[in-house]
C-alpha cells in the first residue's frame, strides 16, 4: 500500500464485534491502497493508480447471500469501493485500474463509510458514485464547520 487503509482505522474489533451483535454481516478482502491526492495538479489527475486486490470465496458468497436477501453492500473505504467493482463480487485477485465517479453505475458497492475526502482528490469524485455534488458539498462544508478531522486522521461518514 502506499496510503494507510484509513477507513478501517476507527474499526476496532470490538466495534465490529458490536455490529456484529445488531446484525451487521462482516466479510473482508485484501486490497493495496493508493495515494488519493499528492497536491500536483497534473500528477493528482492521473489517480488512482491500479490497486491489487483479493477477494476471498467466503467474501464473494457473502456478497452473493447478502443480494439474494435484498441487502445492502457497505463498503469500509474508497479502495474496497474499486475492488468490490473491479471483481464484480467475485472471489479472486486483480487489479482495479477503474476511475470511479459521479457518471459510474456501481453494480456491487450500495453504500460507502469513508473518511472525508477533500474536492479535487480522485477519492472525492468516487464519493460522487453515492451522492450528488450537493450533497457532497453540504456534507464536506459540515464537518469543515464542526472540526471534523479529514483523510487518514479517523473522521468517517457513511453514504448510503
Amino acid at each position: 500500500s502506499v496510503e494507510m487503509p484509513s477507513t478501517g482505522r476507527p474499526l476496532a474489533w470490538p466495534l465490529l464485534r458490536e455490529l456484529e451483535a445488531r446484525g451487521v454481516g462482516l466479510a473482508f478482502l485484501t486490497h493495496a491502497a493508493g495515494l488519493s491526492a499528492t497536491g500536483d495538479r497534473a500528477l493528482d489527475a492521473l489517480l488512482p493508480f491500479p490497486e491489487r486486490y483479493e477477494v476471498p470465496d467466503a467474501t464473494a458468497a457473502a456478497i452473493g447471500a447478502a443480494r439474494q436477501r435484498g441487502g445492502r453492500i457497505v463498503a469500509a473505504g474508497t479502495t474496497v469501493v474499486r475492488a468490490l467493482e473491479a471483481s464484480g463480487g467475485r472471489a479472486g485477485a486483480g487489479i482495479a485500474r477503474q476511475r470511479i465517479g459521479p457518471a459510474t453505475r456501481l453494480e456491487v458497492a450500495g453504500g460507502i463509510l469513508t473518511g472525508i475526502h477533500a474536492p479535487g482528490e480522485s477519492h472525492y469524485a468516487l464519493l460522487g458514485a453515492f451522492a450528488s455534488p450537493a450533497v457532497l458539498g453540504r456534507a464536506h462544508a459540515a464537518a469543515a464547520r464542526q472540526g471534523y478531522l479529514a483523510h487518514e486522521l479517523g473522521d468517517l461518514m457513511l453514504l448510503a
